[in-house]
């Protein structure tokens, strides 16, 4: 099953996020969508597999 963590952010603090988010979900990580609203702010939802078997 996949899920989606929802998390907003500044653009200077968008490199951390994500760097956070592919380590803290390694190869269960799906993809990661980073979406702009018109105040500048950012929404970067990261989804992952809860249930990866290698």
């Amino acid at each position: 099953m996949e899920l989606t963590v929802k998390k907003k952010a500044f653009l200077e603090n968008l490199p951390e996020l994500v760097e956070r988010g592919v380590e803290e979900y390694g190869v269960r990580l799906r993809k990661i969508v980073i979406e702009k609203d018109e105040k500048g702010c950012y929404t970067v939802l990261i989804t992952y597999d809860s249930e990866f078997r290698p």
